[in-house]
């Protein structure tokens, strides 16, 4: 891997921990507001399928590890386990969906706003399984997924497809900055 490349995947990795920060908490749902969606998506389609899951694995690896680069500060394995863990993983595969969507030269922004629906939706797909599985398995507090779903998706919803339509507009602009100054990754990278 190239200098260039090892020096993306930090940078993005630490964009991501620095953005978990700023989270808003809300007081019925132990998941907070956070601006990690938005860089995911941004991630994933400036530094393609490969680039950006080894981004964002990089990040959960270090937030594993104990050092705190999750939302609110938080570190280490129970937080993989906890109701946000499934997000995580989410952010795994949006970074993945996102990238291979995107790593086309031909960049249009529809094409970018269909793969930042993709990524967000394997967000929420993975968020709500981790959700229910956390409060059924190891909190011990049955929920419905009925229920899950209002707690851990709907609240969210309206910012995100905000932020999915940000990251579509800058993302577009930026990728194509990248193509013209000969930077871009590529599927073959």
């Amino acid at each position: 891997m190239s200098v260039r490349k090892m020096l993306s995947l930090g940078l993005f990795a630490g964009l991501l921990a620095v953005t978990s920060q700023v989270s808003i908490p809300l007081p019925f749902v132990p998941v907070p507001v956070t601006i990690q969606v938005f860089v995911v998506l941004i991630t994933g389609m400036v530094l393609g399928a490969r680039g950006g899951t080894l981004c964002v694995g990089l990040w959960i690896l270090l937030g594993s590890l104990g050092l705190p680069v999750f939302a609110q500060g938080k570190a280490g394995l129970a937080v993989l386990a906890g109701p946000t863990g499934g997000f995580l993983a989410g952010f795994l595969a949006a970074a993945y969906l996102v990238g291979r969507i995107t790593e086309s030269p031909e960049l249009t922004l529809s094409r970018a706003g269909w793969a930042t629906a993709a990524g967000i939706l394997a967000i929420y797909a993975f968020g709500l399984a981790g959700f229910w599985a956390s409060f059924k398995f190891f909190l011990h507090k049955p929920m419905g997924l009925a229920q899950a779903f209002e707690l851990a998706v709907l609240p969210f919803l309206p910012l995100d497809i905000a932020k999915g339509l940000m990251a579509a507009c800058i993302g577009v602009r930026v990728r194509r900055a990248l193509i013209s100054a000969g930077l871009a990754y590529d599927a073959k990278q």
